[in-house]
């Protein structure tokens, strides 16, 4: 018994790749309120030097 819809797939997938972060990253974001359902994804890093200008 797998999944038959491929959008239920690719949420599940986005799921999994959001981990837990921080508490107070997530209260810093969204209120003491909003924070109990709602996620940062964590998994994604900043490059700096991809965006700086070469010379």
């Amino acid at each position: 018994m797998g999944i038959k819809t491929v959008g239920k797939k690719i949420k599940l997938g986005k799921i999994r790749k959001i981990k837990n972060s921080p508490r107070w990253a997530d209260i810093r974001k969204f209120g003491i309120k909003r924070a109990k359902r709602r996620r940062i994804q964590v998994t994604k890093v900043k490059r700096w030097r991809r965006t700086r200008i070469k010379v």
